[in-house]
C-alpha cells in the first residue's frame, strides 16, 4: 500500500468496530494524531502517535514505552472539543487527506457534534471517516472508487443538497439533485465507480471499504 506524505490518521475516543481496518489505514498515513482519549485506542492497536492533542485527562496509564518520541500538545480550552483542538492542529500541517477513526459511538450528542465538526473541516481537506467501512466527504470534483462487483455504495448529501453524476453502479445518476434522504442509499457497484460532484458535497459510504 502506497504511503501518502499528506495523509494523516486522527484517532478519537469513540468506537473502533473494525480494528483491522484502522491498522490498514494507519499503514497508508505518514503520521498519526490522537485527540486525548483516542490515545487509548492507539495503545490497544499497537500504533505510535506522532502527536496527542487535548487536555490530557484520558491518556493510557502507563504510556507505552514506544511513545518516547510522541509530542503532547496541551489545550485546556473548555469551549472546544478535543476533536476540534486536533483539527486546529492538523490545519497547520498541510494535511491534504484526513482519516478519522473513533468518531461515532458512545453518547449520541457527541456523535452528532463530531459529524457536524467533520463536515465543517471537510471544506479544508479531504476527510474520510473510518468505522465499519469508509465514508468519504467529497466536494465538487471527480473521483473513481475501486469497489468489488456487487459491493454497496451509498451517497448522502451533506448540507442542503448536492448535484451528482455516478456511473459503474446498478442505478446510475446524471446530474441528479440529491437532497438529504434515502435516494442515494444502497446502490450496487459493477466494479470501479465513477463519481462527479457538480455542486454541494456528499458523503460517499462504502460498507466494505475500497481500494486505496
Amino acid at each position: 500500500m502506497r504511503r501518502s506524505p499528506d495523509a494523516a490518521l486522527l484517532l478519537l475516543n469513540g468506537d473502533i468496530p473494525v480494528p483491522a481496518l484502522v491498522r490498514r489505514v494507519a499503514r497508508r498515513c505518514s503520521f498519526i494524531v490522537c485527540a486525548d482519549g483516542g490515545a487509548r485506542h492507539a495503545a490497544r492497536l499497537g500504533l505510535r502517535p506522532a502527536v496527542v492533542v487535548g487536555d490530557m485527562d484520558s491518556l493510557p496509564k502507563p504510556l507505552p514505552r514506544s511513545w518516547r518520541g510522541t509530542s503532547f500538545v496541551c489545550d485546556f480550552d473548555e469551549d472546544s472539543s478535543d476533536f476540534e483542538k486536533a483539527l486546529d492542529f492538523l490545519a497547520e500541517t498541510g494535511c491534504e487527506r484526513l482519516y478519522v477513526a473513533g468518531l461515532l459511538g458512545g453518547r449520541l450528542d457527541h456523535a452528532l457534534v463530531n459529524l457536524a465538526v467533520a463536515e465543517s473541516y471537510g471544506s479544508q481537506a479531504s476527510l474520510v471517516v473510518v468505522d465499519r467501512g469508509l465514508a468519504t466527504l467529497m466536494g465538487p470534483g471527480r473521483r473513481r472508487f475501486a469497489l468489488k462487483k456487487g459491493g454497496l455504495v451509498s451517497l448522502l448529501a451533506a448540507g442542503k443538497g448536492a448535484r451528482v453524476s455516478v456511473a459503474g453502479v446498478r442505478y446510475p445518476l446524471k446530474r441528479a439533485l440529491l437532497k438529504p434522504g434515502g435516494r442515494g442509499l444502497s446502490n450496487v457497484a459493477a466494479g470501479a465507480v465513477s463519481l462527479a460532484v457538480h455542486s454541494g458535497r456528499v458523503w460517499v459510504m462504502t460498507p466494505g471499504g475500497f481500494s486505496f
